[in-house]
Parts: structure tokens; sequence; C-alpha cells
């Protein structure tokens, strides 16, 4: 429900991800040692799989490495 979202959002909006993938308060202390369940940036992936660089390159090059 919407009250319970309210409350979740007040709860954890002062964490944020650390440079190394960490969840943190603001006093530095570690909620959570990777972003995420699996710690894949979705932003970097593919279907929820990690990119591969060498594949991505002989797929569209034609060449392996």
């Amino acid at each position: 429900s919407g009250y319970m979202q309210r409350r979740l959002v007040n709860a954890l909006q002062d964490l944020y991800v650390e440079y190394d993938g960490s969840v943190r308060t603001p006093e530095g202390s570690i909620i959570q040692f990777r972003y995420g369940e699996d710690g894949i940036d979705p932003a970097r992936s593919v279907h929820g799989k990690s990119i591969s660089v060498d594949r991505l390159i002989e797929r569209v090059a034609g060449w392996r490495l």
C-alpha cells in the first residue's frame, strides 16, 4: 500500500552505493556488500547476465581475441 511504501522510502532514503558497490549508511557502516541481489549492474547486463566483451567483439566484428 502507499503507507508502507512511504515508510520504506523514509527509512532507506539516506543509504547510498559506494564506488566499491557496497551499500552504506551516511556514517559509513556497510549494510550490504554488493548492490542488488546478484551484484550485476542492469546498465551493463543483457537479460540479467553480465556482458562478455570478448563474445561481444566476436559477434560484432566476426573475429576472436
